[in-house]
């Protein structure tokens, strides 16, 4: 399309089925238009502004994006797998819903943070919403997909769903280290928790896969099973709630196990030689009772050491990157 037709159709604001792959546009602003079905794939898109434009079903697969703005813009069910996004490139304000950042590379100045994804998730979080992106692409997106050399991908949309996981996960790890890198630590830490959970997910997925030796299932088991306390008791050693809640039930449940071995405690008692165990302080009133009320000493102090490193650690990490 010839640049006086394109700015036609922008002065419209509408830009609806168009193709501009492998055109470099310089200097053109979509500012507000409703961008539907148009491919910039392959496109070098210079300067170019997007303020408060509302794009779907757009492939923006293997596109330069240099020194230009989404400021402000909707985007949903569109393709940016291998975009090149590098230069001052501002996306405040955007919104991306159901938009593939598979492989994108975003740049020094070219930062995505968190309030842009929006409901706080990524395409590959939802099977039924990334069926639909993959299968009806076609029907809703810029046609049949094809690859940089423009052959027929041979990719398979069931292949693609089945290793959805696998993809979330090297999409938060990536974004983890771009916002850690960048000092943005709330939105690093909150992308390496969700990295975690997307690793969960992708090695329970591999269980059932004919293609996964054994051997890598079985150590996927203890993987999977430190995963999980690690989330449940500790958030990855991110979340304060569930470091507190770890400490106090442990404190409750060796009071328990002291009533139950030690006749001559109440609760209330056995409750304060938990809480004195926990800081590793002695209680000469069930000292050498029997060999398994000593062996629950050792174990609950060293539980309690090893909860107040970790906690420290946490609160460490809250104070510095909150």
């Amino acid at each position: 399309m010839e640049r006086e037709e394109l700015l036609k159709l922008i002065e419209s604001k509408e830009v609806i089925g168009v193709d501009l792959s492998g055109q470099k546009l310089e200097k053109i602003d979509f500012t507000g238009c409703r961008i539907e079905r148009t491919s910039f794939k392959g496109c070098e898109l210079v300067h170019c502004r997007f303020r408060n434009a509302k794009i779907s079903w757009s492939d923006f697969r293997y596109a330069e994006i240099q020194h230009g703005t989404f400021e402000g813009a909707e985007i949903e069910f569109s393709d940016f797998y291998r975009a090149f996004i590098d230069g001052v490139v501002i996306f405040s304000g955007s919104s991306f819903a159901n938009c593939s950042l598979n492989k994108t590379y975003l740049g020094e100045c070219a930062i995505i943070r968190k309030e842009n994804l929006k409901d706080n998730r990524i395409l590959q979080q939802n099977k039924e919403d990334y069926r639909k992106f993959l299968v009806d692409w076609h029907t809703y997106g810029t046609g049949e997909r094809t690859n940089d050399i423009n052959a027929k991908s041979d990719w398979s949309p069931d292949a693609a769903v089945e290793a959805r996981w696998s993809d979330a996960e090297v999409i938060y790890k990536n974004l983890n280290a771009l916002w850690a890198g960048k000092g943005y630590f709330a939105d690093g830490n909150w992308a390496y928790v969700q990295g975690r959970k997307m690793e969960r997910r992708r090695m329970i997925s591999q269980m059932s896969d004919k293609s996964v030796k054994p051997v890598t299932k079985i150590a996927n088991i203890w993987k999977i099973i430190t995963n999980v306390l690690s989330d449940v008791f500790f958030g990855y050693g991110e979340s304060m709630f569930k470091m507190i809640l770890t400490y106090i039930l442990t404190v409750f449940i060796f009071a328990w196990a002291f009533t139950e071995n030690v006749s001559i405690l109440e609760y209330t008692q056995a409750l304060a030689i938990s809480l004195k165990n926990m800081a590793g302080m002695d209680s000469e009133t069930i000292r050498g009772i029997s060999p398994l009320v000593d062996m629950l000493n050792v174990v609950q102090t060293t539980i309690g050491i090893l909860l107040t490193g970790i906690f420290g650690f946490i609160l460490g990490n809250k104070i510095r990157n909150q």
